[in-house]
């Protein structure tokens, strides 16, 4: 694989890893390390950036289909639509994973809410909350 190809592919993957960072900034789950908290692995942007890095790459390999070890080895360009197209994957993907983490906790969420005793203002806490801060307000519930 020549140099070329290789630093085609890091701009894919930079790119990727680029838009995901947009993703760390939506949503509940805000800029953080990755950490595990009340059993939960939470990947933080260091996370996203690996998954949108990875969703961009694969993406674009799709695409582009082309040889890169063997006879003929292709030569790979890098165009500025390959350019907006990491990034919005990387977005994607990444967005994509944080939903699922938040999806898992918001289930555990209601497993143990589920198991307590009604509280009328523990559940108008958990319905306005970010999902980390609802399971700790359905952990704080008395059974």
């Amino acid at each position: 694989m020549s140099a070329m190809n290789v630093e085609v592919i890091g701009l894919v993957v930079l790119m990727g890893s680029l838009g995901s960072l947009g993703s760390s900034f939506l949503g509940d789950s805000g800029w953080h390390l990755p950490m595990n908290e009340d059993g939960i692995v939470r990947p933080g942007y260091l996370g996203n950036m690996l998954i949108g890095a990875l969703a961009a790459l694969a993406s674009w390999g799709m695409q582009k289909g082309a040889v890169l070890i063997g006879s003929p080895a292709s030569v790979l360009s890098f165009s500025t639509a390959d350019m907006a197209h990491a990034i919005v994957i990387g977005f994607a993907g990444a967005s994509w994973f944080k939903s699922h983490i938040e999806k898992v906790i918001l289930q555990r969420t209601a497993v143990v809410a589920a198991s307590k005793a009604a509280d009328p203002t523990a559940a108008s806490q958990i319905a306005t909350a970010t999902p980390m801060e609802a399971l700790k307000v359905a952990n704080s519930m008395k059974a």
